[in-house]
């Protein structure tokens, strides 16, 4: 039998996963008695192992089997399994793609796990819908039907999905705060997995047992779940993501900022490159506080600005939770400078980055944190400014227009021109546009 055939396993190899698609594909156009909708979830399920496969499997036709599946429209034409399977598939796809068109991925997670007993055949989806809600930060949730699952599956002796839940389960305790728990779970997870051969899974529990040392400041011990080797499969798949993300904390607490900044960035790149939601990890603020230990004080706020334009676009405000008082962009920036600036490097930066990117980090900046002024950043430049081209400077920055700032300083609006001209050419910006997000 085929791992085509078999729907309770999911490949742990690139090409594998490409020839099963292709084989899928053939099934579609050959049809075998099995449901679109139960090959679309196949399909959806292999995907969401391996990011650069999902944008193309995540198509419309699946698009709209989801809502379908969803909606229970197509009740009597697929079997149950096959709705409840492609249900969860559809949740953590969505999640994540970010955007994918339905009301809300982490629901159809849930609603796929109270539609179905665990079995061999369900645990792949049981497993995506329990990564859904962790990524949604439904960790409650996750953590309850990670608890129910368990014990099933060491009844069904499906040893690989125990170790997978168990993966899951770790995570959702460390984004808990929960940390010695975590820790428990994902040695348990490792546990559980055979020493040969070891799927790319292994990154989740790997990461959690890195970045909860990392931020009980037991660099000793994360050093040494750093340099267990990981198979080289695991950066074809989404597991490597959180694994580079954790990876880069050690190595910022450790002092090697460098490091530290390459796995952030690395970390970004592959979100980007296969079209997944920038934001599932908070890796632009974590790339900033790289930054800030190199001492480019210019880096990190382009990297902070990135994160805030994009917060900005997405119709999200205050940190990334959606429907919040959205405060002033200036005021953001000062805030999570002085976070970055007391946190990083330090303890606990992991956790709270993950509390700053679903908008739970209360007071935000600590007391005693010399805040950063962005316009520090040009004090040499301002110098070389007139005292008048100064305030024009300042309050173009603000977004003031000519006329305004012509009568807040009580000159006429042709002077005001006269001296952005000059004030361009001094700071060398290009414009108005390009001033104001250098000085704020």
């Amino acid at each position: 039998m085929t791992i085509v055939e078999r729907t309770d396993l999911v490949p742990d190899l690139l090409w594998q996963a490409k020839e099963a698609l292709a084989a899928l594909d053939r099934r579609t156009a050959e049809p075998d008695g099995r449901s679109h909708l139960a090959t679309a979830a196949d399909r959806l399920l292999i995907a969401c192992e391996f990011p650069s496969l999902l944008r193309a499997a995540a198509g419309e036709p699946e698009r709209v089997a989801a809502l379908d599946a969803i909606g229970d429209r197509n009740r009597d034409a697929v079997r149950h399994g096959d709705a409840v399977r492609h249900r969860a598939a559809w949740a953590l796809a969505g999640c994540l793609l970010g955007d994918p068109g339905l009301p809300d991925p982490p629901d159809g997670a849930g609603s796929a796990l109270s539609s179905c007993a665990f079995s061999a055949e369900t645990a792949s989806a049981v497993v995506a819908a329990v990564t859904a809600l962790v990524y949604g930060n439904h960790l409650e949730a996750a953590i309850s039907w990670c608890d129910w699952a368990l014990p099933q599956a060491a009844r069904s002796a499906t040893e690989s999905w125990s170790g997978r839940l168990l993966a899951v389960r770790a995570e959702a305790s460390l984004h808990r705060g929960d940390v010695l728990v975590a820790l428990a779970r994902a040695e348990a997870a490792l546990e559980s997995a055979p020493p040969e051969p070891r799927g790319a899974w292994i990154g989740g529990p790997l990461a959690c047992l890195i970045a909860g040392y990392t931020d009980l400041a037991e660099l000793g011990a994360a050093r040494g779940w750093v340099r267990r080797p990981v198979p080289a499969p695991i950066f074809e798949t989404r597991h490597c993501l959180g694994y580079l993300y954790a990876r880069g904390h050690y190595h910022l607490a450790d002092g090697e900022h460098r490091s530290a900044l390459a796995d952030f960035m690395s970390c970004g790149r592959l979100l980007v490159s296969w079209g997944l939601d920038t934001d599932l990890y908070p890796w632009r603020f974590a790339a900033a506080a790289a930054y800030l230990g190199l001492g480019d004080h210019d880096a990190a706020l382009t990297m902070v600005d990135s994160r805030l334009a994009g917060s900005a676009a997405d119709g999200v405000h205050a940190f990334g939770r959606p429907g919040t008082r959205s405060r002033r962009r200036q005021e953001q920036r000062e805030e999570l400078f002085g976070l970055l600036q007391e946190s990083a490097g330090r303890p606990g930066l992991f956790s709270r980055l993950r509390l700053l990117q679903w908008g739970d980090l209360p007071g935000a900046v600590p007391h005693r944190v010399v805040r950063y002024k962005v316009t520090d950043r040009y004090a040499a430049a301002l110098d070389e400014l007139s005292p008048s081209e100064q305030r024009v400077a300042l309050l173009a920055a603000r977004g003031e227009t000519n006329q305004r700032i012509a009568r807040s300083l009580s000159i006429t609006v042709s002077t005001v021109e006269q001296h952005l001209t000059r004030i361009y050419r001094k700071l060398r910006v290009n414009g108005r546009g390009e001033l104001r997000r250098n000085l704020g």
